[in-house]
């Protein structure tokens, strides 16, 4: 039932327990405020809101008064006029600010502030000529976030967004009445409080008391750029602050579907790697290539020459050609990229399957949730995340995060699920062998050691079935194989799973409790559960769990694992895997063959035959090599060409000294990439390609949500974008061979990125109602998208399985290809930290992330770092049984005893990754990044 009242002469209609400022809102009109936002608490401490509404003998906060049915307000009127006066004239007595009257400077980021907007308004005016600054301008260190507490009018809106979007709490009210002020912490520094640096304090800040000091001076953009974050999966949304062609800053976009105006650290600030000199801008060879000479036994010596794109691309398109024609078109491969968008992505598998004829095309998803992708969809038949972040934030009971540190690796959903155990109380269960930081929120923190996930599980599984917390109706009217897997759940008693585990009986039976006896519970995770030998039996374990519990296609529930890269998850959509063409359709399946070679037919000019590369395929229906077997492949030669496009196996292969060994005897790598890498190193050609914001496209997030990313700026120099890259090598290689495009999707003639993706909708059923045109209105589309007037599907399986019924599966706990012994008595896992992300390449070159964290740490406990004479900040030297890696000692019991915790944001002898071991799942093919044995000492340095 509504609610009718009259505001400024006209009727209007409201819901019984909206505000009168929404209601107005909701009519058109608009109502100043200072300390209100609809994304906060609502406080009414400024009073700029003031209405007059009949019957009131007072004026009355518009944010805080309810509406009333029959209510006549007025929002304008002298009265109010002089009360919004004063009030703004009473802030302005202690706004010391560093312009002169008039407020508006164009040397800022901002024409005007919203504080400054109503004092022109409303022609309010300062009692007083000049006011005193009271605090030192600029005087915290946080690299990104700009302060002047001269400009603070207490409206709160910083204190409350910390706390009620991000959940940090970092800013306080201290004091009273005149000596009022907002500090950080107990009166520390931003970061010493733990801030961090999402900017949502300068984000909601109405006066420029906070700002973003990257963007501070240089003026108000030109135009803002609505698109999609390029750094992880969450898929957030902001607008882009284009001034004369350079982006100069980043802006909260509200009407973001995923964020709204919540960003992370690296989203917000993290853009200026999109001017670092080191930028490559246009395409460079090997001195050997272009002087006719053979190979060098070693690059080292070997200069790069700058040339322009044809000569680049016929030298590349003539080698492929040549190794096609004596080797054919196995002997060479793709590694395609998260980072690329959908249609570049769908571009480069195409490129393999359809120009060189091979299926041999992976990308970084084998090593991060292949194994997701193949534990899915053995147990439900699809691959990818079942619920969306914001049904899972708001309708979970419960949760289980296992193997994600969430609010590091995906900040802005963390910051999400902080705020549902803050605000409703969500029951959450964090499972992992490190304190991270989401641990503090949790009901319940158990420390598995390494390696031990599925005993784990299925210790939990034991407990629900012997507690009788199971969903009988929901297995037996949905699932198949049951029996078999509860039998099998036997033998993992609570004392069998704790001495496997170090899990205590008692944690156990609490963790049972919480997650089955509150329902929906969801389940979240990350490459904790997927980078092991055992990785697709640790997702079989939690597609079991969910079955069990009868949490699959509920809002609230689902099994939702969490995607690293911005793309990873439409990079495995369009088919940038060995296995399956574009929409998961089976390389083995004859008649996605068929599909697939009608559609991208190709043949030679006067030849009838219909000799392609799509039918070279066809009769090689076996699925290509996996990315660990292309580095090795390329090493020994069996391999004769590898195009390589925004990857960097130099840096983020398992046994990275082995990859490199192997890259440097490869015969040719043609790298496309933004920046000389790591992998550049052992590059024979570098194609320069273009950044998320130089380019147009789609991005896929996590939770199957496809968004627009819209150009911004050009790229540098002579860089091109890399869908435009790809099809004119694809052009050079079929007029090479005297080829010509026969099915309805061979060409490549491509204007728009807006072509492949209608291409990409005419060939893949999940994204058939996808297009350009409508993401460009609004539309939210989660695949699958069946049509062109289809919603979208915000949650899988509500009705059926897409395999029909759910299988359960027996899984049995298995110990990792490496533990600890004499020699090396530790155990190593992997990950990122908040500051960084992926191999660092990016991040390593924006300055403010670089700042805060400058170097690779490794975390060590108490007990282990006093065996080995370690104090906190020490060098240590972490050992394997391939490699070592330098870097300082982070001591504390953020870790348990026994386990050691790196990163591999850094390079050279700093990379965790030349510890790692190479051993693969037999299934999905992911190596054991998370677990293998070390020993450390300490390096001593000079003082």
């Amino acid at each position: 039932m509504t609610v009718q009242l009259t505001i400024d002469g006209r009727l209007h209609s409201a819901e019984p327990r909206q505000s009168v400022l929404d209601a107005a809102r909701s009519g058109g009109i608009e109502i100043p405020t200072l300390c209100h936002h609809p994304d906060l608490s609502v406080v009414g401490t400024c009073r700029l809101c003031v209405v007059e509404i009949d019957g009131y003998t007072r004026q009355m906060t518009a944010c805080s008064t309810p509406v009333a049915d029959g209510m006549v307000v007025r929002t304008e009127s002298p009265q109010l006029s002089h009360s919004r006066r004063f009030v703004l004239e009473m802030l302005l007595a202690r706004f010391a600010a560093a312009e002169k009257p008039g407020y508006a400077s164009g040397e800022r980021d901002k024409a005007e502030s919203e504080f400054e907007r109503w004092v022109r308004r409303y022609d309010a005016h300062r009692p007083y000529d000049v006011i005193a600054p009271r605090c030192q301008v600029d005087s915290d260190a946080n690299p990104f976030i700009r302060v002047d507490w001269n400009k603070c009018i207490h409206c709160t809106r910083c204190v409350r967004a910390c706390e009620e979007i991000q959940g940090r709490m970092v800013w306080h009210l201290a004091q009273r009445g005149a000596n009022l002020e907002v500090v950080a912490g107990m009166g520390e520094s931003m970061l010493d409080a733990r801030c961090e640096s999402c900017g949502a304090c300068a984000a909601y800040c109405p006066t420029g008391a906070l700002a973003d000091r990257m963007s501070y001076g240089g003026g108000p953009p030109d135009r803002l750029v609505t698109t999609t974050c390029g750094y992880c999966g969450v898929g957030c949304q902001f607008d882009l602050n284009v001034k004369d062609e350079r982006v100069i800053g980043v802006t909260s976009n509200p009407a973001a579907a995923v964020n709204g105006m919540s960003l992370c650290v690296k989203g917000r600030y993290g853009y200026d790697f999109l001017d670092h000199r080191e930028r490559l801008t246009q395409p460079q060879v090997r001195a050997y290539l272009l002087e006719g000479r053979a190979k060098p036994a070693t690059l080292d010596a070997e200069s790069w020459v700058a040339v322009d794109w044809p000569t680049a691309l016929d030298l590349v398109a003539r080698r492929f050609v040549a190794v096609r024609q004596e080797f054919g078109g196995d002997a060479l491969a793709v590694l395609s990229s998260a980072k690329c968008t959908n249609e570049e992505n769908y571009l480069l598998q195409k490129f393999a399957r359809g120009v060189l004829g091979t299926h041999n095309v992976d990308h970084c998803a084998r090593l991060c949730h292949s194994s997701t992708v193949a534990g899915l969809a053995m147990c439900y038949g699809s691959g990818a995340m079942s619920n969306s972040m914001d049904d899972v934030a708001e309708q979970s009971a419960a949760m289980l995060i296992i193997g994600s540190n969430t609010t590091e690796q995906h900040p802005v959903f963390g910051a999400m699920i902080r705020q549902a155990v803050l605000r409703r109380g969500l029951k959450l269960v964090v499972a992992d062998p490190r304190r991270i930081d989401i641990t503090e929120f949790a009901a319940l923190h158990v420390r598995q050691r390494p390696g031990t996930d599925v005993a784990l599980l299925n210790g939990l599984m034991h407990l629900i079935l012997q507690n009788g917390w199971h969903n009988e109706r929901f297995i037996r009217q949905r699932c198949e194989g049951f029996d078999e897997f509860a039998a099998s759940l036997a033998r993992y008693t609570p004392a069998y799973v704790a001495a496997l585990t170090g899990v205590s009986e008692t944690q156990l039976n609490q963790a049972a409790e919480l997650l089955a006896t509150n329902c929906p519970m969801a389940v979240l995770w990350s490459m904790g559960i997927t980078q092991h030998t055992t990785g697709v039996m640790n997702v079989l374990a939690l597609g079991n769990l969910q079955m069990l519990l009868g949490n699959i296609g509920i809002a609230g529930g689902g099994v939702n694992p969490l995607r690293g890269q911005n793309n990873v998850q439409g990079a495995c959509d369009m088919g940038a895997l060995p296995n399956v063409f574009p929409g998961y359709q089976a390389v083995t399946d004859p008649a996605a063959l068929a599909k697939f070679s009608v559609a991208w037919k190709t043949q030679c000019a006067g030849d009838d035959s219909a000799r392609s590369p799509a039918r070279t395929v066809e009769s090689v229906s076996t699925p290509g090599l996996t990315v660990t077997e292309i580095i090795r492949a390329a090493g020994a030669r069996k391999l004769r060409g590898l195009y390589i496009v925004g990857e960097d196996p130099a840096m983020t292969e398992p046994d990275s000294n082995h990859a490199r060994a192997m890259l440097a005897a490869a015969e040719l790598v043609v790298l496309q990439e933004i920046f000389p890498s790591e992998t550049s190193v052992y590059a024979d050609v570098l194609l320069s390609g273009a950044a998320f914001a130089e380019k147009d496209g789609t991005f896929t997030n996590t939770e199957r949500r496809v968004q627009l990313v819209r150009q911004a700026i050009d790229p540098p120099g002579d860089a091109w974008a890399d869908w435009r890259i790809t099809s004119a090598l694809a052009q050079r290689i079929l007029e090479l061979e005297g080829r010509r495009a026969v099915g309805p999707h061979a060409g490549w003639n491509y204007e728009h990125p807006a072509e492949i993706m209608a291409e990409v909708a005419a060939l893949t059923p999940s994204y058939a109602g996808v297009s350009h045109e409508r993401l460009a209105r609004g539309e939210r589309l989660q695949w699958p998208v069946h049509d062109a007037n289809h919603p979208g599907t915000p949650i899988l399986h509500v009705d059926k399985f897409t395999r029909g019924r759910g299988k359960f599966h027996v899984v049995e706990h298995l110990n990792a290809a490496e533990l600890p012994d004499a020699e090396f008595p530790l155990l190593l896992t992997t990950g990122r930290v908040l500051y960084h992300w992926h191999g660092g390449e990016l991040t390593r070159r924006a300055a403010g992330l670089a700042a805060i964290y400058p170097q690779t740490l490794v975390e060590v406990n108490y007990e282990d770092a006093a065996r080995a004479g370690l104090a906190d900040g020490d060098v240590v030297r972490v050992s394997s049984r391939r490699g070592e890696m330098i870097a300082q000692a982070a001591v504390s019991d953020r870790v348990a005893a026994g386990v050691v915790f790196g990163n591999f944001h850094f390079p050279g002898n700093a990379n965790v990754n030349n510890l790692t071991i190479a051993a693969v799942d037999p299934v999905a093919k992911i190596p054991e990044y998370k677990v293998c044995a070390v020993r450390l000492e300490r390096v001593e340095t000079a003082e």
